[in-house]
């Protein structure tokens, strides 16, 4: 099985051999450093035999290494003409699939249901959809062993960020508390072709042993208040969603000073707040 996996080969020159061109508006830059490549398939740690899921593997650089190191990979991928190429470089492999689909609506739960478990994932994440593909993994955190993706610098740095700093943010919250997050490798530009206008990171995602919160409605709209208006003091922000007396009520309840600002949160006292605020709109409520 192994003599019917390609080599590592320059992305460019696949393009060339099959006549394409990177899509600028579906944000494809393929990765042609061989040592980041390496790093994502590290970080990925899958034992040989175990299923891999690949979101946009676009030429199948990644591809091929983690075939080369015994995974099975079930590929994602949106683009037809990338399918082509995948199944022209990869099809004759008996431990390879690709399917047609879109990481930002992909169905993990029933995947992970056919694949036996909660699923590795990796993937070079399209910049312009990052946000998107971000929000399904964490809808869908329970499906999820480990992600290991590439994203803008930027944006894997506010997913480590700490309470108090610039970069920490609703992005931030949400993903911490689905998943840790581990800073793996910075990425120049020119690992590309071509080459972004931004540098690049890859970040590792792995579920806490005690999910942190739940991501309910009333968490999303404690957190998005909080950082919709950096500006003002938490007690001010909420009461721009929340009846006034009902926010005093959770702050008192929490303890959770009402002058801090929503960015000092850590990511459990944003779900102290948001269940405190539910208990006082159900008081609320039963007394009307």
């Amino acid at each position: 099985m192994s003599a019917n996996i390609p080599a590592f080969e320059d992305p460019r020159k696949v393009l060339a051999r099959h006549g394409l061109a990177p899509k600028r508006r579906m944000s494809q830059n393929f990765l042609i450093a061989r040592s980041v490549v390496e790093r994502i398939a590290d970080a990925a740690n899958a034992a040989p035999g175990t299923p891999v899921v690949e979101l946009g593997p676009g030429l199948g650089t990644l591809t091929g290494e983690l075939l080369r190191r015994g995974s099975q990979v079930v590929a994602v991928e949106k683009d037809p003409q990338m399918i082509a190429v995948l199944e022209a470089e990869f099809g004759d492999v008996d431990t390879f699939e690709v399917r047609a689909g879109d990481a930002t609506s992909l169905d993990l739960g029933a995947l992970a249901d056919e694949l036996g478990g909660p699923l590795t994932l990796v993937g070079n994440l399209p910049y312009a959809a990052t946000g998107a593909i971000m929000r399904n993994l964490v809808r869908q955190r329970s499906a999820i062993a480990a992600a290991v993706v590439m994203v803008q610098r930027e944006v894997r740095d506010r997913l480590a960020a700490e309470p108090g700093t610039s970069a920490y943010g609703a992005l931030t919250v949400f993903v911490r508390a689905a998943f840790e997050v581990e800073r793996v490798i910075n990425v120049t530009p020119g690992s590309f072709h071509p080459p972004p206008k931004v540098a690049s990171a890859v970040a590792r995602l792995v579920p806490p042993e005690t999910l942190r919160a739940e991501e309910t409605e009333t968490f999303r709209g404690v957190v998005r208040s909080a950082f919709d208006a950096r500006r003002k003091t938490l007690r001010n922000a909420l009461r721009q969603k929340f009846d006034g007396d009902q926010v005093d009520a959770a702050l008192d309840a929490t303890g959770i000073d009402g002058r801090r600002r929503g960015e000092t949160l850590s990511v459990e006292e944003f779900r102290a707040l948001a269940e405190a605020i539910e208990v006082a709109v159900a008081k609320a409520t039963n007394v009307d």
